[in-house]
């Protein structure tokens, strides 16, 4: 039992008032380790006020600002709530509401650090700060859960999960609520969705569920199920609007396609929220058999979609004989098999039920008549309908008769295990025409692709399969449609987008492999009056070629030529239909398919491809075409990137930028082949895209990706690329030269080799670092790059340190670079710390080098300018020098320079690690540190500086007491009280 000393009223009184402002209260609090203090603190009244947020106005932005500030009088209950619980836990159950989440969040730390029944004596204070929105708050329920399970606290973890889980009403419902009723269209349905949210963010509440509420439904499954279905319900009936809460429908299939998915396909809180309670539903069936019938009761009695579909996935997941009057019931009781496509939960449930029962499942004559109700199916009517109605098409036979094949194929599929006599013989031959197999992924809802919006053919490939090429040619050409599926479903659009990826499938796995088919497509393409479908082509042709197949590959290369003749304009106006871009035939945009065509070039260039090398000559044609025709949005100055400094990312965002870096590769390519080519088509089209300066300026993102492909372009042709540099950097056009430049030295490492081809630039580029820095499209991060390039190749040995009046002709481009940059210091910290962190990540290091690199510190040290000294961590932590110099540079340091508050730490570390071998320097430092602590309020570990100071105070050489005395008195005149009993 560990014993503390009791405090006298007159050491407590004098203490309070010595400690009662500033920074003293702070480290005293969090420092005091008797909980004997407790009592008198109690007295004094310490724990009655806790500190409320505080808002204060800002005069500059005219922003109004909260802040939450932090009470150390709870660090301490904290610090001691293991030592005197019970004691701790009365205090804080006594302590007033606050509205200032950074006390909750103290007192859930305490909860974390307490076990069992202690930890859930905080209960009610930890209850009433569910009421705070607070992110870091929400973040630690998710481990106070956790906690408690594993402390077998499930009922208080119970009691606080039902409030974490809950979902608050959508703010805008009465708004939405409004515009609804005033303008009952589709797309106003849409827009006006309600969106209730849990009470606190998405990550917090998944955190939640998946570190809280599953492992409490491994315990209590029965119990964590029922309380997520009351959550889950209203939930839905928060999302839905009155009129619409009767139908019972909840378009769970838009916002929560499966009910179990691994957490990567989480989308949101709803999705999340389904998912756990699918989870906890799935644990009352194995670990608590004699809650299933009640728990199907409950599922039963709830009106909404989701639970029908859940009572379906736990059917399908345990088909047994207590659940097998349910699956019956829900089988005969079905009367849509002619009307629609089974549902996804529905499908799997009679797939796993057929396989688990067999025939016992269904009799002959059930079966009969469910078998008949499919061939039954679907509604010609209702088809005839959606053709002429809702597409606005021609209706004919062989269409319905399509339609009405899959429909059957789909249907019987899950029944196969028991299908007999005319049915399996009709299922049979449904097979064997089909060519692609049927998947529980092909039953609705299917996965969207973004969003909640799924884009759908109004026909499907097998439909499309299905028509003539001149029939489908026209299809796509008339086909204008752009809606919903239903007034009831705004969750799949059927638009030309869908069409288009139906269109590339039958292209791909129909037509190319059909000769007169695809002979129809290539010889007829100035017929397609869409560019979308010619971009679907394109890429159904790169799919080819990925697979290696190159039997047809002039051909593409051909089309690919077709495709560049057509030119890169965008239109500003729109179709009749308000369709922009490559979907519009009335104005058509070529850019996306130009654009595919580079991606297809590209593709084929790939190493684990390896186009053969017949096709160079079309190749090299096709990329002329695109490294020389105009680009819309290139020459139009249009920028994909909001950050104009992002030069690179827009230059791999443009098509005729982009497809630089595809001819550079072509090259390479060219040499995989034969190791002697002379890459002749590289140095031709350059030099043709330079020639076209007039026509088609070189832009800025074409410099960067330029400045990116040098070192490239000089290892295939060292002597072009020298005679051609002052096109790819021109010095006498300032902003084009920084573009090439600037990611010229970010996107390269040093090397010997470019040195002298780049020597005037480096000096040119010292030169202008003022006009630079004033230049919009570049990061200055590249004048620190600069930096590190130079001091990589005074270590080389290519120019000395310092420029000499005796050796007028030997220049420093490292000391031109600190005068180019003496008005921005922040330059000479970042060199500083890069020499550093180099240092530190060197295990053993040359002489020669190291040499270098010490005589770079004492001329950088002469300076003495403090942002750049300040980082001179990890120089002390770097192993590959020697320690006694390590210590002597830093006690050097601490005489003329401020310190860095954040490196504290780390310095910390390395001075103990150093203590028992160079004691008499390590305490020398230290007692200067803690002279500077003041200066910025820095914090030095208790523990460490314990370790420092009674090493110091027992050594027997005199310096070493008398620095560590120093040390001491410095850090108890800062408030460090903790530091007056080294042995506690």
């Amino acid at each position: 039992m560990k014993s503390w000393k009791k405090p006298t009223n007159e050491m407590i009184d004098k203490t309070l008032k010595l400690i009662k402002k500033g920074t003293g209260s702070r480290y005293f609090f969090f420092r005091l380790k008797n909980p004997l203090w407790i009592q008198p603190l109690v007295e004094r009244g310490y724990f009655q006020s806790p500190p409320s947020k505080i808002k204060y106005f800002d005069d500059y932005s005219d922003d109004v600002y909260v802040q939450y500030p932090s009470w150390p009088e709870l660090q301490y209950l904290k610090n001691m709530s293991r030592d005197v619980p019970d004691e701790v836990i009365n205090v804080v159950l006594d302590l007033p509401p606050v509205d200032n989440p950074s006390v909750y969040s103290e007192i859930l730390e305490m909860a974390l650090q307490l076990h069992g029944e202690q930890s859930v004596k905080l209960k009610p204070k930890i209850l009433e700060s569910t009421d705070i929105n607070d992110r870091l708050l929400a973040r630690k329920y998710a481990d106070l859960l956790a906690h408690w399970v594993a402390e077998n606290q499930t009922v208080a973890a119970l009691e606080l999960t039902k409030v974490l889980v809950e979902f608050v009403p959508d703010p805008q419902s009465e708004t939405k609520q409004k515009r609804r009723r005033k303008d009952p269209t589709p797309a106003t349905l849409w827009e006006t969705s309600l969106e209730p949210s849990p009470r606190i963010g998405y990550s917090e509440y998944r955190a939640i569920m998946s570190k809280g509420v599953r492992p409490l439904a491994e315990e209590e499954p029965y119990q964590v199920a029922c309380f997520l279905i009351d959550a889950t319900a209203d939930m839905i009936r928060l999302r839905t609007h009155q009129e619409d809460s009767d139908t019972g429908e909840d378009l769970s299939e838009a916002w929560c396609k499966r009910l179990r998915e691994s957490d990567r396909y989480y989308k949101d809180s709803k999705t999340t929220l389904v998912h756990t309670l699918t989870f906890a539903c799935e644990r009352v069936y194995e670990k608590s058999p004699d809650s299933i019938v009640v728990l199907d009761e409950i599922l039963r009695d709830q009106q909404w979609n989701i639970f029908r579909r859940l009572r379906q996935h736990l059917y399908a997941q345990y088909p047994n004989e207590q659940t097998k009057p349910w699956i019956r019931e829900l089988i005969l009781k079905h009367k849509e098999y002619h009307l629609w496509e089974h549902r996804y939960e529905f499908q799997r449930l009679i797939q796993n039920a057929c396989e688990h029962f067999g025939e016992t499942l269904l009799t002959e004559a059930e079966r009969a008549q469910i078998f008949d109700a499919i061939r039954s199916g679907p509604s010609k009517a209702n088809y005839q309908w959606w053709i002429v109605e809702g597409l606005g098409e021609e209706f004919t036979e062989e269409r319905f008769q399509q339609r009405q094949q899959n429909f059957h194929r789909k249907q019987f599929k899950p029944f196969e295990p028991l299908l007999f006599g005319k049915y399996a013989t009709d299922f049979q031959e449904l097979e064997d025409k089909a060519t692609v197999p049927i998947s529980d992924e092909d039953y609705p809802p299917t996965k969207t692709r973004s969003g909640y919006v799924s884009t759908r053919s109004p026909r499907s490939p097998e439909d499309l399969t299905a028509f003539t090429d001149e029939k489908l040619l026209s299809y796509l050409n008339e086909w204008e449609g752009n809606e919903f599926l239903s007034k009831n479903n705004l969750f799949v659009e059927i638009n030309i987008e869908g069409l288009a990826g139906a269109f590339q499938t039958v292209f791909k796995e129909t037509i190319i492999p059909d000769a007169n088919r695809l002979w129809f497509w290539l010889e007829n393409r100035e017929r397609i009056e869409r560019p979308i479908y010619v971009r679907m082509m394109i890429h159904a042709m790169q799919a080819e070629v990925e697979e290696k197949n190159f039997d047809k590959l002039n051909e593409w290369l051909a089309f690919s030529e077709w495709v560049l003749s057509h030119p890169d304009q965008e239109h500003e106006r729109n179709d009749r239909l308000g369709r922009q871009g490559d979907e519009s035939r009335e104005n058509p945009d070529w850019h996306n398919s130009r654009r595919a065509v580079g991606n297809f070039i590209e593709a084929c260039l790939q190493e684990d491809i390896n186009a053969p090398i017949s096709a160079r000559g079309q190749l090299a044609k096709l990329l002329e075409m695109l490294c020389t025709q105009f680009d819309s949005r290139l020459d139009n100055g249009k920028r994909t990137f909001s950050d104009q400094s992002n030069l690179l990312n827009d230059g791999f965002n443009n098509t005729r930028s982009r497809v630089l870096r595809t001819l550079v590769g072509f090259a390479f390519w060219l040499r995989q082949h034969d190791s002697e080519s002379e890459v002749t088509e590289l140095m031709m089209i350059v030099e043709k895209r330079f020639a076209l300066q007039t026509k088609y300026p070189v832009t800025l993102p074409e410099y960067a990706i330029f400045g990116m492909l040098y070192p490239g372009i000089f290892n295939l042709n060292k002597e072009w690329a020298i005679e051609h540099k002052s096109d790819f950097f021109p010095q006498d056009k300032l902003p084009k030269w920084l573009a090439a430049f600037s990611t010229f030295i970010c996107s390269n490492d040093p090397h010997k080799l470019t040195f002298e081809t780049f020597l005037n630039d480096f000096n040119f580029a010292l030169q202008h670092i003022a006009e630079c820095k004033e230049q919009d499209h570049t990061e200055e991060e590249w004048i620190d790059t600069l930096g590190q390039h130079l001091f990589q190749y005074y270590l080389w040995g290519l120019y000395p340190l310092r420029e000499s009046v005796e050796n007028n002709d030997r220049y420093s481009l490292l000391e031109r670079y600190y005068r180019a940059t003496e008005d921005y210091p922040e330059h000479w910290a970042n060199l500083f710390y890069y020499v550093g962190d180099f240092l530190w990540q060197t295990e053993q290091i040359n002489k020669v080098i190291k040499d270098k690199i010490l005589v770079f510190f004492d001329w950088r040290f002469e300076v003495k300018e403090p942002t750049e000294l300040q980082q001179f961590t990890f120089w002390l932590q770097a192993k590959c020098l020697d320690a006694k110099w390590r210590l002597e540079a830093y006690s050097k340091i601490l005489e003329v320079c401020e310190l860095d508050a954040g490196e504290i730490a780390m310095q910390m570390e390395t001075l103990c690690e150093l203590l028992p071998n160079h004691t008499v320097k390590v305490l020398e430092c230290f007692a200067r540190l803690t002279d500077r602590s003041g200066d910025n309020n820095i914090y030095i570990q208790t523990e460490k500086a314990k370790t420092i100071l009674k090493v110091g105070l027992e050594s027997s050489d005199e310096n070493v007491r008398q620095n560590a005395e120093y040390a001491r008195e410095n850090l108890l005149r800062e408030g460090r009280f903790d530091l007056l009993d080294l042995d506690d």
